[in-house]
């Protein structure tokens, strides 16, 4: 694909995307299978002006870099929901405005994403970045303070901002216990287990591994850093 070719499906994606929503940089190239988030941008900064540019924002929905206020005024036109509200919001509330894409079906009632905030993106971050990674995820956007990955049309977003509240987490107080993916063979889920210990990742019930789940569930559990529990189950 040439340089013209990519530029001119970049900007009619553009072009398609409804009033009132967005998409992020990632987005666009994943719904393209070419190129990534710089990638897009690029052509979006020497070409984006005659499409609705503000539409197409950070991960975190935030708006692109330099016209904050212009985006601003455009997402309060156009009613796009934000965190904080449309008079005093400065951030696309992503769950409710991303654009899906022009042929995607959305099955109601699926998983849309997972945000997973922790203590230090630095440490835990980069276990789940390895994971993530393994799993066949990739790098949707990066903002210093976290990190989308993307899988088909799903993405985990793996952050630590100045909201976040103290205490840490625990899988054992009431809330979210843990996230279970699929990981492949039982051979794919032996491997990573013997990987995870160099990536900050230690195994949960190793007494009774591979079968913490039970005698016919082939799995491994496994704890990061910030103390998020992990089941990939052999498929």
């Amino acid at each position: 694909m040439t340089l013209e070719e990519y530029a001119e499906r970049v900007l009619d994606l553009v072009a398609q995307i409804p009033s009132g929503q967005v998409v992020a940089y990632g987005d666009i190239a994943r719904m393209i299978g070419h190129g990534g988030p710089r990638n897009v941008g690029a052509v979006m900064s020497r070409y984006g002006s005659d499409v609705p540019w503000w539409r197409v924002i950070r991960a975190d929905g935030r708006p692109p870099r330099c016209h904050d206020g212009e985006a601003i005024e455009h997402w309060r036109a156009e009613g796009t929901p934000m965190v904080g509200g449309r008079v005093t919001g400065a951030r696309v509330d992503m769950s409710r405005a991303r654009w899906a894409g022009p042929a995607a079906s959305r099955t109601r009632g699926a998983i849309h994403h997972v945000e997973i905030w922790v203590d230090d993106v630095a440490v835990d971050g980069a276990a789940w970045d390895w994971l993530l990674g393994r799993l066949g995820y990739r790098l949707g956007d990066d903002w210093g303070q976290g990190r989308a990955w993307e899988l088909d049309s799903h993405y985990v977003v793996v952050e630590s901002g100045p909201d976040l509240a103290p205490g840490g987490h625990e899988r054992r107080r009431a809330g979210v216990n843990h996230l279970a993916f699929h990981a492949g063979s039982p051979a794919d889920v032996d491997a990573l287990v013997a990987d995870a210990p160099a990536h900050g990742w230690s195994v949960l019930f190793a007494d009774a591994h591979p079968h913490a789940g039970g005698p016919d569930h082939y799995a491994a559990y496994l704890e990061s850093p910030g103390g998020f529990e992990v089941e990939l189950v052999a498929t």
